[in-house]
């Protein structure tokens, strides 16, 4: 059984200690943060250091692999913290739950993470880093960018092209072919029937902009 460290030490780093120890897919030997002192421990596991300790760790093989345990709050640094892990020779841990159904068509990037009963359909692209929760749905053709996460019950219908760093939120869905930008987040329950520029926020039955990207940068 390969040995994991976690980058996060907050709620989302528990789940997966979870997930990944309960199917025997990995030990988790400690987490990562750089707002916790190392030696404390979080989840019944040692915080091993700051995010800059990472590839120095790696290199001396207290590990073999990172899950990125950052939650949705921060895709941006979700984003970041892998890229420049990857840089650095640090592999990411790809976990798929025995309840997840992908088929043998779609292709998952390193660092996924597919939670239980989740569906990837036939010629489905999962990007790099990408978060799927509990009962999401991937339908056939579907393409998610790297380092987006969505949250339980999201449905994506077929030919959806989703951005990197998105968020989208608890049971959002979208009808076939929609196109949805970078840095997009969706609020719980919406659903979306046209594109999406990047940097939007959406909310609503049908999903209306909420707010763009230079009203969120104050321009």
């Amino acid at each position: 059984m390969q040995r994991v460290a976690i980058a996060g030490s907050q709620e989302l780093s528990a789940r997966l200690i979870h997930y990944f120890e309960t199917t025997h897919f990995a030990t988790v030997v400690g987490l990562f943060d750089d707002f916790v002192a190392p030696g404390e421990e979080r989840h019944g596991r040692p915080v091993l250091g700051g995010m800059a300790m990472i590839p120095s760790l790696y290199r001396q093989r207290t590990f073999d692999a990172v899950a990125i345990g950052i939650g949705y709050r921060h895709c941006t640094f979700r984003g970041e913290l892998a890229e420049r892990l990857g840089a650095e020779g640090v592999p990411l841990a790809t976990f798929i739950h025995p309840t997840a159904t992908i088929d043998p068509t779609a292709r998952l990037e390193p660092g996924a993470i597919v939670l239980t009963n989740c569906t990837v359909e036939m010629h489905a692209q999962v990007g790099a880093n990408v978060f799927l929760s509990p009962r999401c749905f991937v339908s056939h053709e579907v393409s998610i960018g790297a380092h987006t996460y969505c949250a339980p019950a999201v449905t994506l219908a077929g030919h959806t092209r989703i951005g990197e760093r998105c968020f989208l939120g608890i049971g959002t869905v979208t009808v076939d072919s929609v196109v949805i930008g970078d840095d997009v987040q969706s609020a719980a329950g919406s659903v979306i029937i046209r594109e999406v520029p990047s940097g939007a926020l959406v909310a609503g039955v049908p999903a209306e902009i909420k707010r763009r990207a230079d009203q969120a940068s104050g321009r």
